[in-house]
């Protein structure tokens, strides 16, 4: 039976050989817009209301990436809803349990503007 020894150079993949990996790593504002798909104005609108804390660390402006996310995947939710609403509340829209196609939404769009 043969032994391996490892090199010191290679480490196993644990959290004490990766210091340099956190479990919930602060990002800058623009790397936190680009990873979650919304404008740095939202995310600075989302700190103005209490949402969010932007610090400054050096010239830089950073915020916690989990909480980004979160706040994007609610403000996505609230879009997708609110554009719904609205087409609901179109005239000639289908009611609440009919289902709701791409050809019945592209009509709709020429008629209203018709």
């Amino acid at each position: 039976m043969q032994h391996y020894v490892i090199a010191p150079t290679v480490m196993t993949m644990t959290e004490r050989a990766l210091p340099s990996l956190q479990r919930h790593p602060f990002v800058t504002l623009e790397a936190a817009a680009e990873l979650t798909n919304v404008g740095v104005p939202t995310i600075r609108e989302w700190a103005r209301k209490g949402d969010l804390t932007i610090e400054q660390r050096g010239d830089m402006e950073i915020v916690p990436l989990v909480d980004v996310t979160a706040l994007a995947s609610r403000h996505r939710a609230s879009r997708r809803g609110s554009l719904h609403d609205r087409l609901r509340e179109a005239e000639g829209s289908p009611s609440p349990g009919e289902l709701v196609n791409v050809v019945d939404l592209q009509e709709l769009a020429r008629e209203r503007e018709r």
